[in-house]
């Protein structure tokens, strides 16, 4: 089975009608869910994405609750911030040069085998990371 780690970047993307990003990000995740493609997240994901729908939205009540229902309804697999994962993302984040939350998804995506999909320039530039476009040409 085909899995990713997905950064907060193409969540917040897709539910943002405005942003550039948004139909690539909304493109993906139909993707991911039709084929049953699980997604990996470390669990503080659910945090991010819920405070930035809240700064967007100003709306803490729908915030929770859309970032909930989202990470359900993709298929995401939320991974504890246990030992072995912040070790992994010191590692990562030093070696790339990230800052503290990109290299959690980074070393998540690293800890599962998996590719991590961000819409982040440091997660691009230094970290291997594809965009949700690129994602989906290497995995139709």
């Amino acid at each position: 089975m085909t899995m990713a780690t997905v950064d907060a970047s193409v969540w917040i993307a897709a539910q943002d009608l405005a942003d550039p990003f948004c139909v690539q990000s909304r493109l993906f995740f139909s993707h991911t869910v039709a084929a049953g493609i699980l997604i990996h997240v470390p669990a503080f994901a659910r945090v991010e994405v819920a405070c930035a729908l809240a700064r967007k939205l100003r709306n803490s009540v729908q915030a929770e609750r859309l970032a909930n229902l989202i990470l359900k309804t993709a298929n995401a697999k939320e991974h504890p911030v246990s030992a072995a994962l912040l070790a992994k993302a010191v590692s990562v984040g030093t070696t790339k040069f990230l800052r503290g939350a990109d290299a959690m998804y980074s070393a998540t995506a690293d800890l599962v085998g998996c590719e991590l999909v961000s819409l982040d320039k440091e997660h691009l530039q230094r970290a291997e990371a594809l965009t949700p476009d690129d994602w989906l040409l290497a995995n139709p």
